[in-house]
């Protein structure tokens, strides 16, 4: 359904720049004052070189301010790894000790083994 929706506004927007093209033909003069440049464009490409300028300003812009939020997530990417493999060793620590079986000369109930239980 979004992909519909994505597609209706896509032809909406391509609607609106046609018929910005076809209605804004003719030309008009485009100069830099202080630099020697003078264009004679169409109406519709100033508006479209505008637009684009702007969405890629736009673009950089916020990319630049999302700076700190990735730098974040890298930061937590790294301590979920660490974390994740502190766990696996932990793991594989708990089950290497449930198939060796109490401590030789310890009983069942055991103060060690019941504090490890408490802990729990």
């Amino acid at each position: 359904m979004l992909k519909l929706i994505s597609w209706i506004i896509f032809l909406v927007v391509v609607l609106i720049i046609s018929a910005l093209s076809i209605a804004n033909r003719h030309d008009v003069v485009f100069s830099l004052d202080p630099l020697p440049f003078i264009f004679d464009l169409p109406l519709y490409i100033l508006l479209l070189a505008a637009g684009f300028i702007g969405l890629l300003l736009g673009s950089i812009s916020t990319w630049l301010r999302g700076g700190a939020t990735r730098r974040e997530n890298r930061r937590q990417r790294r301590e979920i790894a660490e974390l994740k493999g502190q766990n696996l060793t932990l793991s594989r620590d708990l089950d290497a000790s449930k198939v060796k079986g109490p401590i030789s000369g310890e009983s069942k109930d055991s103060p060690r083994q019941l504090e490890h239980h408490t802990a729990l």
